[in-house]
């Protein structure tokens, strides 16, 4: 019985992966409209066709959007739809039961993180040139790594007494609001707003994605050592009732 608990996780996260699958619109606003927009903002940038920069330094605000929308609207955002369908209060009640779910969930979506990761490489690098394995799977790690940093801030607010609807709306503005100060901070070079900068989780994912895990290896550690605490947060708090249940 011990044996088959610990494979519980496991194979719930097969079960969500395969339900992530079936949902064409989330692999749309997560992959393909960053893909059109890079594009897009490359052919104004080169409209006789000449590429702009390297491939990093060109898509690394992109993989930090594509990894917190992957946290926020994956991870997160399934959470709380669960919750309000009254899933997690007919199924998940005990610790047990909650950790299953928990890791499960996260497992799930650390495998669509890294899928959606690897659509985005696929679907951009053919622009500046061929593939390279070995470029693809320092992606990969850093965009775990951002993931990860995403995550953090995205489980503790599953912990809100919020509904689905309005969960959707706090995720969107979050996201919006990350990715419209990480375009300002591109042309502004006050240190005034640098330090305001350091506020916000997508700033930090560019960083990762540009320098490295290596070279940025003491934001990689605290991302880590927040994730964990975060997690555990959520397993001790994890609200199992919608919040439109009178229990």
């Amino acid at each position: 019985m011990t044996h088959y608990s610990a494979f519980k996780p496991l194979l719930l996260s097969m079960l969500f992966i395969k339900e992530q699958l079936k949902e064409p619109v989330a692999l749309f606003w997560i992959v393909i409209s960053p893909v059109v927009t890079f594009y897009l903002i490359n052919y104004a940038r080169a409209p006789q066709g000449g590429v702009s920069g390297e491939y990093l330094s060109s898509t690394s605000w992109f993989y930090s959007f594509v990894s917190s929308s992957v946290a926020l609207f994956g991870l997160a955002f399934y959470v709380v739809g669960r919750r309000e369908s009254g899933f997690l209060r007919s199924f998940v009640y005990t610790p047990q039961t909650k950790a299953i779910f928990m890791v499960g969930q996260f497992l799930a979506y650390s495998v669509m993180s890294i899928t959606y990761c690897a659509a985005f490489y696929v679907l951009t690098r053919a622009y500046f040139g061929v593939m390279d394995v070995g470029e693809f799977v320092v992606i990969i790690g850093r965009f775990y790594v951002c993931f990860l940093l995403f995550s953090t801030p995205a489980l503790l607010l599953t912990l809100l007494p919020m509904g689905f609807q309005n969960t959707n709306t706090l995720f969107s503005m979050l996201s919006f609001l990350m990715l419209a100060l990480g375009v300002v901070s591109l042309g502004v070079s006050q240190s005034s707003f640098a330090k305001l900068m350091h506020l916000n989780p997508m700033w930090w994912a560019n960083r990762i994605m540009q320098f490295g895990v290596v070279e940025s290896l003491q934001i990689v550690v605290v991302v880590i050592a927040l994730f964990i605490c975060s997690f555990w947060m959520t397993l001790r708090f994890l609200r199992v009732n919608p919040v439109w249940s009178r229990y």
